[in-house]
């Protein structure tokens, strides 16, 4: 889900800034430095007011909404930042999850990713997230038919499995800077390319509720397991 204008201008351009210095000193940890998508993975202690962007803004309490009576903190002690400098026109071909992988075990599992957008990225094509709609609950039922491990060995592709997970086409999730992205742990996802004029930048935090490390795998059986509220409402409906 998206929701718009969580994040002040303040507190993007201080988060901004802090990921400008950070560029210019450490190589990444994923891909060429260069034109296509990199990641870096640094420490929260290293990008303060990237955390502060998260925190001060209200986006947690968002994002608390969807777990309570949970609350949600950093799974893990990294937050990550990624940009995608054009041109790039990468089409992914289909999703993965986080944190599978064959040395892995168990698997690196956590309960919301959390995105704040830092450029533009409401037209298709300049670096956007895609996402799998509805995969989460399709990822679910692959690990209770075939184990919690069943991903390790795709590196969380349940679309290079055999028999392939089929889960239709993705989306580009559209949204504007300090937009913020949520979504679900298990919802399949994955780079997008971008053709555009300008580099695309997000940050993401992967956020867990207390206890998620001790029912990591009851969470991959039942998706909604962390989520209270949604849990609820579908039953409304």
């Amino acid at each position: 889900m998206i929701v718009p204008e969580v994040v002040s201008e303040d507190l993007l351009q201080a988060a901004e800034d802090e990921i400008d210095q950070l560029l210019a000193t450490v190589a990444p940890d994923e891909g060429s430095g260069g034109t296509g998508a990199n990641l870096w993975f640094p420490p929260r202690a290293q990008l303060p007011m990237c955390d502060a962007a998260l925190r001060r803004s209200g986006a947690l309490k968002i994002a608390d909404e969807l777990v309570e009576p949970f609350k949600l903190d950093h799974a893990y002690d990294h937050i990550q930042v990624a940009i995608t400098v054009p041109p790039w026109s990468h089409v992914p071909g289909g999703p993965h999850i986080d944190g599978h992988g064959p040395n892995q075990d168990p698997p690196g599992t956590f309960t919301l990713l959390a995105g704040i957008l830092l450029s533009d990225q409401s037209v298709p094509g300049v670096g956007n997230l895609w996402i799998w709609p509805g995969s989460h609950l399709e990822h679910g039922r692959l690990f209770a038919e075939r184990g919690t491990r069943a991903l390790q060995q795709s590196f969380g592709h349940s679309t290079l499995l055999d028999p392939p997970l089929e889960l239709g086409s993705g989306i580009e999730v559209r949204g504007r800077r300090g937009d913020l992205v949520l979504s679900h742990y298990l919802t399949g996802h994955n780079k997008g390319g971008n053709t555009g004029t300008h580099v695309r930048k997000t940050i993401y935090y992967r956020l867990a509720v207390a206890g998620h490390a001790e029912r990591w795998e009851q969470t991959l059986l039942d998706p909604l397991l962390e989520f209270n509220p949604v849990r609820s409402a579908l039953h409304e409906d």
